[in-house]
């Protein structure tokens, strides 16, 4: 049983908490729920925070932390962890968005190393992955990440269910149940369709973080094929159990 401190933002998509303070979690952090690991300390630091120098502190005697962070967070917290001297010390474990192509490119080697889970990757082979990649890296000159890859899928979603009901969009009903139906095979994050209950099955990947022709990239080092929001249990059992809380991560 190995032993994890949790250091996070107030509100970012972490297994245990959201902006509302309840939530059940994403399908990407389902496999959380396994009690694989002992969570010693759960460190919440605020949005807005600029010195994590509090937080960092109070890191200590453990195997490993996750981090969970969006945005301009992120890079703070890990370039600080490495100023701190622990980056060789105890490995970070990450949520996706910590390490997001987004930021990603304005890091340096206190990402290195840094393992994370997610539905995406610019990394990802494929001829509709590169096509992607290329473009954005065009228009933008770094990779796409979480954001722009969800909008992309999101766009690809949409015109899957107006082509199956011939571009009537005013038909409301119509187009929600086109919506539910939709099963996209041409996703440069991979194949996604939607379970019954309007959440995602798709490609979650074990990405590590890596310096590949000058630039950091999220390198897949193993792919776990057509994850549900429930993992591998069964939907009763999962739905049945109380939403997730900062005081209670729930154990099935």
């Amino acid at each position: 049983m190995r032993r994890v401190i949790s250091a996070t933002s107030a509100s970012s998509p972490s297994p245990t908490i959201s902006p509302s303070g309840r939530s059940r979690p994403p399908a990407s952090s389902a496999p959380s729920r396994q009690p694989a690991a002992t969570i010693q300390n759960k460190l919440w630091a605020p949005l807005n925070v600029a010195d994590y120098g509090s937080y960092i502190a109070q890191i200590s005697d453990t195997d490993a932390v996750f981090a969970a962070f969006a945005g301009a967070n992120g890079l703070r917290f890990l370039r600080q962890y490495a100023e701190y001297g622990l980056k060789q010390k105890i490995p970070i474990v990450a949520a996706m968005t910590t390490v997001d192509e987004g930021v990603l490119h304005s890091m340096g080697d206190e990402a290195a190393g840094i393992i994370s889970a997610g539905w995406y990757s610019a990394a990802l082979p494929g001829d509709a992955n590169q096509r992607f990649v290329a473009g954005l890296r065009k228009e933008t000159g770094v990779d796409p990440g979480f954001y722009s890859a969800g909008a992309y899928s999101a766009g690809l979603a949409l015109e899957s269910a107006l082509a199956s009901i011939a571009g009537k969009a005013e038909d409301k009903q119509a187009l929600i149940a086109a919506l539910r139906k939709v099963d996209i095979a041409n996703d440069p994050r991979g194949p996604w369709r939607l379970d019954p209950y309007g959440n995602p099955v798709q490609n979650i990947y074990i990405r590590k973080t890596e310096r590949r022709d000058g630039r950091l990239v999220n390198t897949v080092v193993k792919t776990y094929e057509n994850v549900s929001q429930f993992w591998t249990y069964k939907p009763e059992a999962f739905l049945a159990a109380p939403v997730y809380s900062r005081s209670n991560p729930v154990k099935l």
